[in-house]
């Protein structure tokens, strides 16, 4: 978005892209997340639901992860703001 608040269709793309590399680099963490908690635990009770815990309780340690999680988050709510900007909704009011 330039100084006037019109859309630059570059900034645009370039956000998606930088979603699409922040959303690749948590995929990896998170493999490796589970590669290590797969290796690390050995127990004749262990159910999907237990392991994905305990994968989501590395993840959530991981302070690389942690950031990337705001920043897509972050990054995604701005691509909602340029798109309701771009289409003209007013998502504040409703039917009158």
């Amino acid at each position: 978005m330039n100084q006037d608040g019109a859309e630059v269709p570059g900034d645009v793309a370039a956000v998606r892209q930088e979603l699409a590399q922040m959303r690749a680099r948590m995929a990896v963490i998170k493999q490796e997340a589970a590669v290590e908690v797969d290796r690390k635990w050995v127990s004749p009770w262990r159910t999907q639901d237990v392991f994905d815990l305990k994968v989501k309780t590395r993840l959530t340690a991981n302070q690389e992860y942690r950031s990337l999680q705001n920043r897509v988050r972050d990054a995604e709510a701005s691509l909602a703001v340029e798109s309701d900007t771009t289409t003209g909704s007013d998502t504040t009011t409703g039917p009158t």
